[in-house]
Parts: structure tokens; sequence; C-alpha cells
């Protein structure tokens, strides 16, 4: 029984119970949000912290029905919407904790930490080889620095360098540090004195392999930069590998002596770019495959996170673990499709939804042709709306290579019989008509640009 069956049973026999006060039934229980989530907890959410204290007389009562219905007996709570909002929060939490708890075998370690669990492809392909050479001959490509917008993987590639070389080179010393981290602990030396500070030097030179992670954040930090300088030479006169991480390449960095950007630039700089739909759409298979998820979700679904969220990897986990959370706790019968999970999504700012998507696509072709967004969506068939909305169908799949059906759904629940058809006019016309051609291909520079 799901969650909305449960609930629905349960108000059925509240409504019917004469010992119930109908008019808090009718304001708070009748449209209360009601959830299970895992360990027997259930919520109840009213709109108010007023309606909350007229309901929790109730909650022996509501419990009582929960056993009868489900066999288990419930921790229920009643909470206000703005305590929910936290309270999902910290479930959110729990959720993650046991994924990770659940994989805790070697296997599982390696997906974050190996090469053979990073996933390759043409936006990070060049990166990757530079890692296994690294790897391969120490100290040959020094310093590697990987630079590239945050969230395509840089710390997953320098974690997974770290361990191939514990992995091939158990009596070599590796550390891998954040950047953070290593000004926390310079800052900490500096002011306990100099012998502390040295002591410092001599531990990390001490290693024989250097990980710094988002070098970027050492920047305007003189003292740092100080004691970077020191141990960068040490390990490049002495042979020993450094490897950093950046989001911006050597030449751009600002706030930082000459003589480390200088040093920087003297090995093999190499960037790791935002993902292509292919590479992204593997990472999400392997996210949804990690928590479990695979014959949970349709595959429309995963081509729509990896589109999406193609810019950004810690989001196709995060997406996909809002989803693992949701379905454990609406007891989803069937694969998620398209509509629920846009459902699900719907109050995400668009900005989240990655630098290109249908609304971006709709918005300028509206604007082409002197019509309101809406209208695409609507059932409208007036002739300038309905090629304007061909004309966006047309470049949602050409652009974005959304599937039919998932365009269907984005332009107000179509099938994708009637998709098709409109993107078949586009071509048609575009092949007879050089000027309207001409009107498409603008339209879609201007969305690209």
């Amino acid at each position: 029984m799901s969650d909305k069956e449960l609930w629905s049973t349960i108000k059925t026999k509240l409504a019917a119970d004469q010992t119930v006060n109908q008019e808090i039934y009718n304001t708070y229980l009748a449209n209360a949000r009601f959830v299970a989530a895992p360990q027997n907890a259930f919520f109840l959410v009213i709109q108010s912290t007023f309606g909350v204290r007229l309901v929790e007389p109730l909650l022996k009562q509501i419990s009582t029905l929960i056993k009868e219905e489900t066999q288990v007996t419930p921790n229920l709570k009643a909470l206000s919407t703005d305590r929910w909002e936290k309270e999902e929060a910290n479930l959110l939490k729990v959720t993650i904790s046991e994924v990770q708890t659940k994989k805790t075998s070697l296997a599982s370690k390696n997906y974050e930490f190996s090469f053979k669990h990073f996933v390759s492809g043409p936006s990070n392909f060049q990166a990757f080889k530079a890692a296994q050479a690294t790897v391969q001959s120490p100290g040959k490509w020094n310093p590697l620095f990987i630079y590239g917008p945050s969230g395509l993987g840089k710390t997953h590639l320098l974690n997974a360098i770290a361990y191939e070389f514990r992995s091939l080179y158990p009596h070599l010393k590796v550390l891998y540090i954040s950047s953070d981290d290593f000004a926390r602990q310079v800052v900490g030396n500096l002011q306990k004195g100099h012998f502390e500070i040295e002591q410092f030097k001599s531990e990390i030179n001490a290693y024989d392999i250097l990980l710094i992670d988002d070098v970027q954040f050492l920047a305007k930090k003189d003292k740092t930069n100080e004691v970077l300088f020191t141990v960068f030479n040490h390990f490049a006169e002495n042979g020993k590998q450094l490897i950093f991480s950046s989001d911006k390449l050597p030449d751009q960095l600002n706030g930082f002596d000459m003589r480390l950007i200088t040093r920087f630039n003297q090995g093999l700089a190499i960037p790791i770019q935002s993902l292509d739909f292919n590479t992204a759409k593997a990472i999400t298979k392997i996210e949804f495959a990690r928590q479990d998820l695979t014959n949970r979700v349709k595959d429309e679904v995963i081509e729509y996170i990896a589109q999406f969220f193609a810019n950004d990897v810690r989001k196709i986990k995060g997406s996909v673990t809002k989803i693992n959370f949701w379905i454990m706790t609406n007891a989803l019968e069937g694969p998620l499709d398209l509509r629920m999970l846009q459902d699900l999504f719907k109050d995400m700012p668009t900005s989240n939804l990655g630098e290109l998507n249908t609304k971006r696509i709709k918005e300028v072709v509206a604007d082409k042709y002197g019509i309101a967004v809406k209208l695409l969506d609507g059932k409208a068939r007036v002739s300038n709306v309905a090629t304007a909305r061909h004309v966006s169908m047309y470049l949602t799949k050409e652009i974005l290579g959304h599937s039919l059906s998932q365009i269907g759904a984005e332009f107000g629940g179509r099938d994708h019989t009637t998709v098709m058809s409109g993107i078949k006019k586009i071509k048609k016309n575009m092949e007879a008509s050089a000027e309207f051609r001409k009107n498409v291909e603008a339209i879609r520079n201007k969305i690209v640009s």
C-alpha cells in the first residue's frame, strides 16, 4: 500500500469517527501531507504550528489506525511545514549515510578511488590519460596540473591518482590534501613559532607524492604560498611527484607569487571540460546502479538527468540521491518515469538545470515569433503559434538530444507521434525554403551563443 492509499484509508476512518472534531479534521487533517520514512517513522505535515497543536491529541488514535493497516508500530510526529523542511533535510542526510554504509566493500571504495571506476569520455580523456601516465612514470610530468570548472571530477581524479600510487608503490608515502587543510595547518604552525613551521615543512617533505586539491583557494595567502614555494622546490629538486587541481589554468590564477605560477607551468597543465552527453549518461547510470536504483527508473529519466546536469557531476549524484529518497518514502509502484521526475524537480531553479535547457529554447523561440512562452505548451493551433511550437520541438531535439517522449512531456504532455510530426514539418520546410532554414539557424545560434 502506498503512502497516498494508506493516508486516504485513515482519513476515511477519521472523517467517520464522531469523536474527532470535524472542524479540526476539515481544516488541518484533510489537507495534511502524510509521509512514511525509514524505520517506521511517519509524519503529518500541517500548514501551521497552531494546527500542529490541535492535531497532536489525535496522534495516538492515528497511530493505532496506521498499525491496523500496516502491522507495524509507527513513530508518528506532526510537524509544521517549516519544521518539516528541516526534518526532510535530515532524513536526506540519513539516506545518504545509509547508502554509503551499505557500500563498505573494497569494490565500493574503488568506485571513488581508482582509475577503473573513473568514467572517461571526450571531455576528460586527456586529463585521465595524463593521470595514468603520471602514475606509470612518477616525476616525469612534474607537476601535473589539472584544471577546469567545479564539479567535473577533478577531486575524484586526484583521489584516484593517490589510490593508484598507494596500490602500485606501497613503499612510497602519498599525501592527498585539500588547499583549505594545507592553509589551516600552515597558519596554525606559523602561530606556534619558527620551530613548528619548520617541522611542518619537514613532515610534508618526507612524502614522495603530494596532491593538493583546489589550489586556487591559496590565492592571496602570502605566508602559505611561501611555505608551498619551499615545499615545491624540495619536491622538484628531489624528483618527487607534485599534482595540483584548480578551477583555472596557471596563467589565469590571481593572487599568487609569479614564482609559483612559473613552477605550475613548468610541468603538464591539462584541462577537464564540461561533460559530453554520453559521458554524463554513463556516470548517471553508474550512480543509479550504486544506489540500487537501476530497475526503479526508466531510461528517459537517466537521459533527462544526464542532459540537465552534465555541467556538474555532484548535481548528478545529488539528484539521484533525491530520487532515491523520494522512492523510499513514497512506496513507488513500478519504475519512475519522466513526468514523475519533472514533478519532483518542479521547484528547482532553472539555473540549476544546466546551461542549456528547454526553457531557454522556448524563451528564444517565443521572442522570435512574438508570442507568450506559455502558448508553446498550450493547444492553440494558430499558424504562427503552431510553427513556433514545432520549431521549439525541433531545436530541443537537435540541441539537447531529448527523446520524443521527453520532448512531448516538456511541451504540455503531448505524445511522441505529435512531436515526431511537428519535427518532420520543420525539416520539410527547411528543405523547401532557404529563408525559413536561415531563420531557424539564426534562432539556434542565438540559443547556443
